[in-house]
């Protein structure tokens, strides 16, 4: 039986315009487009193999294509070098696109070696700080600090974007989204991310503003809060005021309460959500979740995510508003055609009567060394959600998504303004809601993905 590993990026260490960008499953090679003026569009792909939601823009002069996740657990971006000793195979290796910087005219080293970040897994990337010119969409984003990653864990770069006090350089450095604001590409230092529903082939990350046909009803605001230890703002952390599983009638799943003063961040770098174990264990007992020593990844009957699961979500709750997942959000096909590792003799009775194997979207935060009521909502929260991560005022818009809507209406967020604009989404739920394998799909479309199966690894940023 292969083995399994998690990475994860929760990193240790507009009068203007808007930045619109698309997330599709079409891996490195979808082309972006300028929704409309002043608005500059990125390609993201939903690559469910991949190990999250991916954009591509371009790098240096001439502009070089590369492929970033996108992560808004992290702050740093950085990419890797030609010279990462990635595959066995030149040829594999040169199809990731790795950056030359040897061939951009505007490539400067800032500090050798001087880029070094380590994950929640211990694993880390190091290398290389340069200065060069980012570019989206024909808009040019320039002397944007960067990684290079010479010694890496990840075919592809990472695209951070948190706030600058969690960039792990010596000193701050401005992001890509605060040099877009600095630029005059948007007004205000803030994004929202709309990932779209599991099966959805596109969805949208948009700088300098948000869309109100991607959500259902209105924002709610919440306040993020700051790290108890530092007292900065590292992290998009929210208060998470309550947790409940809804059933079909006739089913019960009593569900400990969260504990005073926990808190959830939102990040899309996570392929999955991390929880207490007073609420994971009686889901893993009620749904049969197998979760297996040393193994990172929870498994589940691919059935809950059809007809067997039909009628089950997962209810986050925050100050104003309730996040609802329906089951079959939380159900992912990681293995399609891998089925066959689970026939091995040593493991093969677990999956007695499945369906097939998928992973489960819940897992304990005790697993990932989460302490002091903090938890995390990756992607499988996140598609159903649509947020708006205002790091100017230091706070976060969040609704129901309304999910495979291609209609938009792109109101941008002023820098004078220190709350959301009042406007209202769609009407009625989510349209994903009509879903014959979903309980209710309020899902964000912005830009982040999920799952990773490479031996079969999983993403957790």
């Amino acid at each position: 039986m292969r083995t399994f590993t998690l990475l994860t990026s929760l990193a240790v260490g507009v009068s203007a315009g808007t930045v619109s960008a698309p997330i599709v499953k079409q891996r490195f090679h979808h082309e972006s487009s300028l929704h409309s003026r002043d608005t500059l569009s990125l390609a993201a792909l939903n690559n469910i193999t991949g190990g999250g939601y991916y954009a591509e823009f371009q790098v240096g002069t001439p502009g070089q294509n590369i492929s970033f996740q996108l992560d808004t657990g992290s702050s740093d971006t950085w990419l890797n070098s030609d010279e990462t000793d990635l595959c066995n195979s030149r040829t594999k290796q040169e199809a990731i696109g790795p950056f030359k910087p040897g061939k951009s005219r505007t490539y400067e080293l800032v500090d050798s070696d001087g880029f070094d970040i380590t994950y929640l897994d211990t694993r880390s990337i190091s290398g290389d700080y340069f200065n060069d010119t980012v570019t989206i969409d024909g808009k040019s984003i320039k002397q944007q600090r960067l990684g290079l990653a010479t010694k890496s864990v990840r075919p592809t770069g990472l695209m951070g974007l948190g706030f600058s006090a969690n960039v792990v350089a010596n000193g701050t450095c401005p992001t890509i989204v605060e040099n877009m604001v600095s630029q005059g590409l948007i007004d205000r230092a803030a994004f929202s991310l709309w990932l779209n529903d599991l099966s959805a082939e596109q969805g949208t990350i948009l700088f300098g503003g948000l869309d109100t046909k991607k959500f259902v009803g209105k924002l709610a605001t919440l306040p993020l809060l700051p790290d108890p230890s530092t007292l900065n703002l590292t992290h998009f952390t929210v208060a998470l005021e309550g947790f409940e599983v809804k059933t079909p009638k006739g089913q019960e799943i009593k569900v400990d309460s969260l504990k005073k003063d926990t808190t959830a961040i939102l990040d899309s770098g996570a392929t999955v959500c991390l929880l207490p174990e007073a609420q994971v264990e009686p889901i893993y007992k009620a749904f049969n979740v197998l979760s297996v020593q040393d193994v990172a990844i929870p498994f589940v009957d691919c059935a809950y995510g059809k007809d067997k699961g039909k009628g089950v979500s997962f209810d986050f709750k925050f100050d104003g508003k309730t996040i609802s997942v329906p089951m079959s959000e939380m159900v992912i096909d990681a293995f399609p055609d891998k089925q066959e590792i689970f026939d091995d003799p040593q493991v093969s009775s677990y999956f007695d009567d499945w369906d097939s194997v998928c992973m489960f979207g819940i897992s304990p935060v005790s697993q990932y060394g989460l302490t002091g009521g903090v938890t995390l909502l990756g992607d499988t929260f996140l598609r159903s959600a649509y947020v708006v991560y205002d790091l100017a005022n230091e706070q976060l818009g969040i609704a129901e998504a309304n999910h495979n809507t291609d209609e938009s209406n792109i109101v941008e967020l002023k820098e004078k303004d220190t709350k959301f604009p009042d406007v209202t989404g769609v009407e009625g739920t989510s349209s994903s809601e009509a879903d014959d394998n979903a309980a209710r799909h309020l899902s964000p479309a912005s830009m982040l993905t999920l799952i990773v199966a490479a031996g079969i690894a999983l993403t957790l940023s």
